[in-house]
């Protein structure tokens, strides 16, 4: 469930990210940015630790977004510490969406090194999202598959 950053976080948050544990980033799978300083700064921090960070533009309204948000959050969990996960209202964020030119709504950007090196628009798969990740070399846990039981025919 993303929550707004309070007032001021960008500097702690990258503290935190330069961190070797980065635990405070990821004791919220998704960060709801506030404004496009914090954005910045989540950005300048994981590029110091070589972290990529995965933005997503949503909106209130956007019914898509919703259908989005369990893929995206199981594959944000799934990425555990190599994957910094952040989520912009575009309409809150004018700024950023502009930058970053978001004709769409969602649209998730992937950053490595501090700079843009990819996006997806529109609806994904939870599949789809990890095919995309790892064609970008981020590094997911692997799924838990339950064991099976062999049966004998005397069972």
């Amino acid at each position: 469930v993303p929550r707004r950053l309070p007032e001021g976080t960008h500097a702690s948050l990258g503290r935190a990210l330069v961190s070797a544990a980065g635990a405070a980033i990821q004791a919220v799978p998704f960060a709801l940015l506030g404004s496009s300083a914090e954005f910045d700064a989540l950005l300048a921090a994981s590029a110091l630790t070589d972290r990529p960070v995965l933005l997503t533009f949503t909106g209130p309204k956007c019914i898509i977004c919703r259908q989005l948000a369990p893929m995206l959050a199981a594959v944000v969990r799934e990425a555990g510490d190599a994957l910094v996960a952040a989520k912009a209202d575009a309409e809150t964020l004018a700024d950023l969406t502009e930058r970053y030119a978001i004709r769409s709504l969602p649209t998730t950007l992937l950053f490595r090194g501090g700079a843009l090196a990819d996006r997806i628009t529109g609806f994904a798969t939870a599949g789809r999202l990890r095919e995309w990740l790892a064609q970008h070399a981020v590094a997911l846990a692997p799924l838990a598959v339950p064991a099976v039981q062999e049966r004998t025919p005397h069972d």
